[in-house]
């Protein structure tokens, strides 16, 4: 069953996906998305839920990155394991460095480069768009100077741990350095000069991050993405642990940002996922999976 990608160019943690696809040498379809909602027959699958990328895989959809890595190493469970210093210098790669890396580029090349991407009235309805979706975030949002500085801390302490292996993760690239390369390659992305004062250690491992690319990419279309959920309609055998019972309808919200409810018949929950099932107006029954961790789950009437 080949992989269906909902993704846009410049997404960040799009890229972590696609260059999970060249770590596996996956073949994959792609379908490219607008920036920001609207986004015609993929709002209907994903209800209120409006971050990008999302991994479908027949009639799943993985609304997380972790979900979706995992889903792609089915082979592998362990793929996406880290131990607790890992998992650190992850979520501060993801929580804290995501955000503060455009504070190492001028705002001058940020505009430049979104113009670039999406024209000027673009440009308008992105940051439009991305105040709205910030606007109940409940993130610590750094001040530049400090932004600055918590990126400098960060490439100094992959400066040091790239000194003793090839990788974040040892001989090959894994998990981890996935999740500490896609907020770099955003910023190299608006700004490649800006690598030429990092340490040596750390551009040449972005270097190889990128060789990795993107396997086998065609393209794809809702019709297609559609037959794949009607040709592998599936049942999830779950367990919903207590206060919650298998098939109330419940909804879930991001707690940190872009804080849009989904809603849908809870059919699996446990301590890391939750997954929700939705009816397609065709009538095909699509699941969606969230992780626990991150996400806030309530009972509608």
């Amino acid at each position: 069953m080949t992989p269906v990608l909902y993704h846009y160019p410049m997404s960040p943690y799009s890229e972590k996906l696609r260059l999970t696809m060249g770590l596996r040498g996956m073949a994959w379809s792609s379908l490219q998305v607008s920036p920001q909602p609207p986004r015609g027959a993929l709002d209907q699958v994903l209800g209120g839920y409006r971050r990008i990328p999302v991994l479908q895989i027949g009639a799943h959809f993985y609304c997380d990155t972790r979900l979706a890595f995992e889903a792609l190493h089915a082979d592998d469970p362990s793929a996406a394991h880290l131990d607790a210093d890992d998992e650190a210098l992850r979520d501060w790669a993801e929580r804290e460095i995501f955000f503060a890396v455009f504070s190492v580029v001028s705002r001058t090349k940020v505009l430049g480069f979104l113009a670039g991407q999406m024209g000027v009235l673009g440009v308008v309805k992105f940051m439009r768009d991305r105040t709205h979706m910030m606007r109940n975030a409940t993130l610590d949002v750094l001040t530049a100077e400090r932004a600055r500085k918590a990126v400098g801390k960060f490439i100094a302490h992959l400066g040091v741990r790239l000194s003793a292996s090839l990788y974040l993760s040892g001989t090959a690239p894994g998990y981890l350095d996935l999740c500490c390369y896609h907020p770099l390659w955003m910023a190299c992305q608006v700004d490649r000069r800006v690598a030429s004062t990092w340490p040596p250690t750390v551009s040449q491992w972005l270097k190889r991050m990128g060789a990795l690319g993107h396997g086998e990419v065609s393209p794809a279309s809702w019709d297609r993405a559609l037959q794949d959920i009607a040709e592998n309609q599936s049942v999830v055998d779950g367990v919903v642990v207590e206060p919650y019972r298998l098939g109330e309808r419940v909804g879930v919200t991001p707690s940190d940002y872009a804080r849009d409810e989904t809603a849908g018949e809870l059919m699996s929950l446990n301590k890391d996922r939750i997954v929700m099932s939705r009816t397609l107006d065709s009538g095909h029954v699509i699941y969606l999976h969230f992780p626990r961790e991150g996400f806030e789950l309530r009972r509608l009437q």
